[in-house]
């Protein structure tokens, strides 16, 4: 694996721990509302889960990613 290659998947992984904290706060904010009995159905719960979703979402395309870049560069590793 090249220096560029090991770079980029640090980046990924760094970019991955920060959506993950981003992640881990929205789904803290859902579960504040939920102890509060904010009705599923306000604007405030269906604004909380849109941004919920959006980072996970985001979360999950991320580390789909990564997780290809590793395979990509551990196969030319192996070819190497």
């Amino acid at each position: 694996m090249t220096t560029k290659e090991k770079a980029t998947l640090l980046r990924q992984a760094g970019k991955l721990y920060t959506l993950g904290l981003k992640v881990e706060k929205c789904r803290d904010k859902l579960r504040r509302l939920v102890e509060k009995k904010v009705p599923y159905d306000s604007p405030q719960m269906i604004t909380a889960l849109g941004e919920f979703e959006a980072a996970d979402n985001e979360w999950k395309r991320l580390e789909q990613e990564h997780l290809r870049y590793r395979a990509q560069f551990e196969n030319s590793e192996d070819n190497s």
